[in-house]
C-alpha cells in the first residue's frame, strides 16, 4: 500500500494529512506534477536478476503497461537501508536535490521514502514495489531506504544529463526525521 505524509516545510514533526488511498494520492501529487501509477505485472524477485535483466524488465514493464516514454537513458539505482541498530553520525544524511530534466523511477524490488519539496509543503511518498514515479525537472527531492531494507529502482530520463541533480542548500533533509511509512 501506497502512503502519503503531507507536512508544511516549517512544521516537519507532525503531519498536515497522511492519505493511503490513491485516489486521494494523485491529485495531492498532480500538483507538484508528479505522476503515480502502479505497474500490475508480477515482478521476479530481484536477487534472481542482474543490473542488465532489470533494465530489460522495466523496459518490458513500461511497454506493457502502455506507459508513453520517450526516455533513451536508464540506470539502476540499488539502495541498502541502514540496520536498524546503526547510528547515523551526524552531517552524513541525505541533501536536497534538484533533477535536471523529466524523469521515471520504477520500483522493481523493495521499499523506500521518496521526500519532494513543492512549495511550503513536503511531501512524503513510501514507495514499494511495482510503483511508478514521473518527477519533472526541477524537482526538489530526496530518497531515503527504509532502515533494514535493500530497494531497487530503474530511473530513466531523456538522456543521461536528466538524471543529473544538483544540491539545493536548503537544509530541509537535515530536519525532517524521516519516518517510515
Amino acid at each position: 500500500m501506497t502512503i502519503l505524509a503531507v507536512y508544511q516545510d516549517d512544521q516537519l514533526q507532525v503531519p498536515v494529512k497522511v492519505l493511503t488511498h490513491t485516489e486521494d494520492i494523485t491529485p495531492i501529487l498532480a500538483e507538484a506534477n508528479v505522476l503515480l501509477q502502479t505497474v500490475e505485472q508480477s515482478l521476479p524477485v530481484r536477487r534472481m536478476m542482474t543490473a542488465a535483466q532489470a533494465l530489460e524488465l522495466s523496459g518490458e514493464l513500461l511497454e506493457a503497461n502502455r506507459v508513453e516514454q520517450d526516455m533513451e537513458f536508464a540506470e539502476v539505482l540499488e539502495l541498502k537501508g541502514p540496520p536498524g541498530y546503526a547510528e547515523t553520525p551526524e552531517g552524513t544524511g541525505q541533501s536536497e536535490q534538484i533533477l535536471a530534466g523529466d524523469s521515471l523511477w520504477l520500483f522493481l524490488d523493495g521499499v523506500a521514502t521518496v521526500c519532494i519539496h513543492h512549495g511550503d509543503k513536503l511531501l512524503v511518498l513510501g514507495c514499494r514495489c511495482g510503483d511508478l514515479l514521473g518527477l519533472p525537472a526541477g524537482t526538489s527531492h530526496w530518497v531515503v531506504p527504509v532502515t533494514g531494507r535493500q530497494c531497487l529502482i530503474i530511473r530513466s530520463g531523456r538522456d543521461e544529463n536528466a538524471l543529473l541533480a544538483t544540491p539545493t542548500g536548503d537544509d530541509i533533509a537535515d530536519r525532517y526525521p524521516v519516518l517510515e511509512l
